[in-house]
């Protein structure tokens, strides 16, 4: 078997292409070609070294081009620009400084060329101060701006006002990168603001729980402005201003813009392979487009979503590793004459949209749909919090965590879940992507077997916990009703009892406007005191004294008691400003 195989795009799916490509196949001809400087860089590590916590920049490379090339017997071409397909004569035009343009014969082709970030029309974006944190070069750029900025040899006003104050840095976008930048700018010394249109950061999220990652923001002493987004971009007396559309002025010396990214498909487009609904490149589970001889993987190609079907493209590091890995490995099978419904055949079964983002001290997971999309995908999910603790609550150092977990009322299939805290948020996001892949419902939840240890977890588990609610839920056991749906109630013209089941002394800290505080220990000696007719609400701080009142309450014949989830200390969070 020989053949030539051309994989466009050298990073998280291209380079993943190539190298398995080779090691399916001694005789089959590779060639990658990648318009930057570098392959297989971590894309994701990139703030990282901005702030610091990456010290050394080689560490930002998973391998050289050099490395690659010897080692996968790969002819490697960096800082090489794929400018057209022909698909008829199956030939790639490429062109690079170095030379003049080439024609590349293909027997088969990867597309793998990523995204391009979004840029809006707004005036200043290309001034000399605002960057992108994308590339390699990108935070090269940062980096170095930085170190003007630190400089004393100036005499100049601009530095004998950077001695008196820190410097300041403007972020714009809310997302993961922009999230990620501001906290590492904050570890560098920098005043920090973050400008987002939205009313929320992390739109990946519902509010309330990325409610407290902006919150940490602030806390670390970064600026958030909210529902503002920035409209232009002008020169200061001492350096750039960032204008939001309210005509609020920041003055800044460094500007990151992470306003997101889109497919780069710009290649495969012009040479009219088609596009889904998406924008990205269409493929199927092979990762092959419209075009038999052309595949296509990463974050330029569409995927289905796990949970609703439906095709959708997220650019994450790991789908595109994974989707690039299928994709070479049928660009070979191809070239060996394996027939398409041959077993041997890998597919990608789809993504689940898992991401995991750090900010100071909070740490906030996501797999599978949120509140949001399952309602916009026409789905009517039961919603349930629970609220956890990374390790077992009696040894030392045991941070809180909130999850939200999204199912199925009919038949109980889990339909997503977020999980907000400290230490421990990865781990209980892995697990519940573990279970959404494998289409289990929230009964097989509390049936997991998952390692205890009183350093490393509880023996009642937050995902565990998580199922136990959620079957009692379903059941009729736990009739629940969440905050969101109790303040509407509260303000309804029908508004339920609310018993509060605290001890007195929390109760008078703070509560729900109207509660009468009844605590659970003292629910059956008063149980005359809540009304057995019409609607009646019990709460505690988390919602697991309330369930016990609840409990007490049902098995004394009462039919109208629903359990507030997520309890008061949601229930208060959410009606912050």
């Amino acid at each position: 078997m020989s053949g030539h195989i051309v994989v466009v795009g050298g990073v998280a799916a291209g380079a993943s292409a190539a190298a398995k490509a080779r090691r399916m196949s001694e005789e089959v001809e590779i060639t990658l070609i990648e318009a930057g400087p570098y392959i297989s860089f971590a894309n994701c590590g990139l703030p990282y070294y901005v702030g610091g916590e990456i010290t050394e920049r080689r560490r930002l490379f998973v391998t050289t081009a050099e490395q690659f090339g010897k080692r996968f017997r790969v002819d490697v071409r960096t800082q090489t620009r794929a400018t057209a397909i022909d698909r008829e004569k199956r030939t790639v035009c490429i062109t690079s400084a170095e030379g003049p343009d080439e024609d590349l014969t293909y027997d088969r082709l990867v597309v793998a060329t990523g995204t391009v970030p979004i840029t809006p029309p707004i005036d200043g974006l290309d001034a000399d101060t605002v960057f992108t944190c994308r590339t390699v070069p990108d935070v090269d750029a940062i980096v170095q701006r930085m170190l003007a900025l630190t400089t004393t040899e100036r005499e100049d006003v601009e530095a004998e006002r950077r001695a008196a104050v820190p410097s300041e840095a403007v972020i714009i976008g809310g997302g993961y990168i922009g999230l990620e930048t501001a906290e590492q700018f904050l570890h560098r010394g920098f005043r920090v603001t973050l400008i987002e249109l939205a009313d929320q950061v992390m739109l990946s999220l519902d509010a309330e729980m990325a409610e407290p990652l902006r919150a940490a923001l602030v806390g670390a002493g970064c600026e958030v402005i909210l529902g503002d987004g920035l409209a232009k971009i002008v020169e200061g007396e001492l350096g750039s201003i960032a204008v939001t559309a309210s005509g609020r002025e920041v003055p800044f010396d460094v500007g990151v813009v992470a306003l997101g990214v889109k497919p780069n498909v710009t290649l495969a487009q012009a040479a009219g392979v088609t596009l889904g609904e998406t924008g990205a490149v269409k493929v199927d589970a092979f990762q092959r487009t419209s075009d038999a001889n052309i595949f296509a993987a990463g974050d330029c190609a569409e995927t289905v979503h796990l949970i609703t079907g439906e095709m959708v493209n997220i650019p994450l590091a790991a789908p595109a590793n994974k989707a690039g890995r299928i994709a070479g490995t049928n660009a070979v099978m191809d070239l060996e004459g394996v027939p398409v419904d041959d077993p041997a055949r890998c597919t990608f079964r789809g993504v689940l949209g898992t991401a995991v983002v750090r900010v100071g001290d909070r740490i906030a997971g996501v797999t599978g749909l949120t509140e949001r999309q399952a309602r916009t995908a026409g789905l009517d999910p039961t919603v349930l919090y629970m609220h956890g603790v990374s390790h077992a609550g009696y040894y030392p150092g045991a941070v809180s965590m909130l999850a939200k977990v999204l199912y199925a009322p009919a038949d109980g299939r889990l339909l997503g879940a977020q999980v907000v805290g400290g230490e421990g948020v990865d781990k209980r996001i892995d697990v519940f992507a573990t279970a959404l892949t494998a289409g289990m419902t929230v009964e097989d939840l509390g049936q997991l077997d998952l390692a205890y240890a009183p350093p490393f977890g509880s023996a009642r588990d937050l995902v565990i916990q998580s199922g136990f609610a959620a079957t009692n839920e379903r059941r009729g056991v736990m009739p629940v009703v969440t905050p969101t749906e109790l303040l509407a109630e509260l303000a309804g013209e029908n508004p339920p009892v609310v018993i509060d089941t605290r001890s007195a002394r929390e109760y008078e800290r703070g509560h729900i406007d109207g509660a009468i505080n009844i605590p659970v220990d003292e629910t059956r000696e008063r149980i005359d005191e809540i009304p057995a007719e019409g609607p009646v609400v019990v709460e505690c701080t988390t919602g697991y004294r309330s369930y016990v009142s609840q409990r007490i309450l049902m098995n004394h014949g009462r039919t109208n008691v629903r359990n507030l989830i997520g309890g008061y200390k949601l229930f208060g969070e959410m009606q912050k400003p």
